[in-house]
């Protein structure tokens, strides 16, 4: 076997270890949370704020900016969701115009199937569709992204975030963003950072 065909079987079988390394967590936003059970997916469609009105942060320690509209101004939840690059996001913000309304649209249309929606004064500019599935009380979205640079853990590293959503209390959306990024030299564990962050976004 050439070692070309190690390395791809290598990194092959690593990546697909490695996929599940981004984990969720509650922490922060568990007292706010509505669990969402069987036969209720229905409660997340509905017309939310483009931009959230607080930020969960993933750490211990309360962030500054957790609830600091300056920090929030440039967050986009349709980008957000459906993890759509930085430079589609900045194109988008060089053409919104302040007079027009913006939202967020979410439709349920079965069991395993979301339809997310940005709309322009109740116009529908671009959406998506995503398959996803219940668990724990979210809406876990099946648009996972993993990239890989080198052999990971040998000589490269591992970029991985995925999404899910929920609902606080009062009917707000909750997006919920899961992170990891890792990286190594022959097997020796360097710089990388795995973090958690949640979005609430007010229903209109």
């Amino acid at each position: 076997m050439t070692t070309r065909k190690i390395h791809a079987i290598i990194l092959t079988v690593i990546s697909f270890t490695i996929i599940g390394c981004a984990s969720y967590n509650k922490r922060k936003f568990r007292k706010d949370i509505a669990n969402i059970k069987k036969g209720e997916l229905n409660k997340l469609t509905g017309h939310y704020s483009l931009n959230p009105i607080r930020r969960y942060f993933g750490l211990e320690k309360k962030d500054s900016n957790d609830n600091n509209p300056d920090s929030l101004k440039n967050n986009n939840g349709y980008f957000f969701l459906t993890n759509k690059s930085y430079e589609e996001k900045e194109e988008f913000d060089s053409l919104i115009k302040s007079e027009n309304k913006y939202q967020l649209s979410l439709k349920i249309e079965s069991k395993s199937k979301l339809r997310v929606e940005l709309l322009e004064n109740s116009k529908v500019i671009t959406d998506t569709i995503f398959e996803g599935k219940l668990k724990n009380g979210m809406f876990y979205v099946k648009n996972k992204y993993l990239e890989c640079e080198g052999i990971p853990f040998l000589f490269g590293g591992c970029e991985n975030n995925k999404r899910r959503i929920g609902l606080t209390k009062i009917g707000n959306l909750l997006i919920n963003e899961a992170v990891s990024n890792e990286g190594a030299i022959f097997l020796i564990i360097g710089a990388g950072y795995r973090y958690n962050i949640t979005y609430e976004y007010q229903r209109n």
